[in-house]
């Protein structure tokens, strides 16, 4: 539960919370709903139709669900670097989330991918970790918390490489290099023991494919100010709708959350 709630080591920007990790804000979200004796049920989707304004939902345990109104909030999925070597190596020096993996890389070198601020965090906890942090970033400057970027650039241990791309991941059982392409498309090999790719995601919407949802150009769920999608009864929040996209933020989510829920129950009193 949580999603990519859960990986941030630090919020600072929920309110009532100075500073919070991810993953104890989704248990205090968890411990709410049951307070309210709401019960959730942690089973994969596997599909969503529509009959006659009733929508389907089937699990992949191929449970049956049916309601008159769905709120879709399966926010986005890690965006990859499709390179030679990405596959090969998961979990053997390539990582997604340094909250979960940051700990195996305890006095060794490690790179992270990206600019923004899912990156800046990787690499402000992998320094307190890591012996040396290469942050290998495609354009010239960091983008996000400007308080994050601060701390990050104070760090002893933390080099930029600016417009750099990776063009491939080498090694034997084990990562052990990248290559590195500039902006000249000068090559250099680095020597790393993992990197942690931190580009951001992409909406998770191939479960509404077929129910004729609009996206935008992006891939975004198109929403109106009732987070309502051109498809009656289903609505979208979070992370997955075309809104607040260049501020996707735990407390915008359940912004959108709330104002969902507010008019899908105006809508089942009709």
């Amino acid at each position: 539960m949580g999603g990519n709630m859960i990986y941030p080591v630090k919020v600072n920007n929920f309110p009532g919370f100075s500073e919070v990790s991810g993953l104890e804000l989704t248990e205090r979200f968890k411990k709410h709903l049951e307070f309210f004796n709401i019960k959730s049920l942690q089973q994969q989707v596997v599909k969503i139709t529509e009959n006659n304004n009733v929508f389907g939902v089937t699990t992949k345990e191929n449970k049956q669900f049916y309601a008159r109104n769905i709120l879709v909030a399966l926010g986005t999925l890690k965006r990859r670097l499709n390179v030679s070597g990405e596959d090969k190596y998961i979990g053997r020096g390539v990582h997604y989330c340094a909250t979960c993996d940051a700990i195996f890389y305890k006095n060794k070198v490690v790179a992270v991918v990206g600019g923004g601020d899912a990156a800046n965090s990787a690499a402000l906890m992998l320094s307190d970790i890591a012996q040396y942090v290469y942050q290998i970033v495609n354009v010239s400057n960091l983008e996000g918390d400007q308080d994050k970027i601060n701390q990050l650039k104070s760090k002893a241990n933390v080099a930029f490489i600016f417009n750099n791309t990776i063009q491939e991941i080498k090694g034997n059982q084990k990562v052990e290099q990248i290559v590195l392409k500039n902006e000249f498309n000068n090559q250099k090999l680095l020597n790393v023991d993992g990197i942690f790719i931190e580009i951001g995601g992409i909406p998770n919407v191939s479960l509404l494919n077929n129910l004729g949802v609009r996206f935008d150009s992006d891939g975004f769920i198109i929403v109106n100010e009732k987070q309502e999608t051109n498809i009656s009864g289903i609505y979208a929040a979070g992370d997955i709708t075309n809104t607040h996209k260049g501020f996707k933020q735990i407390v915008t989510a359940v912004s959108e959350g709330a104002i969902a829920a507010y008019y899908i129950y105006q809508n089942s009193k009709k």
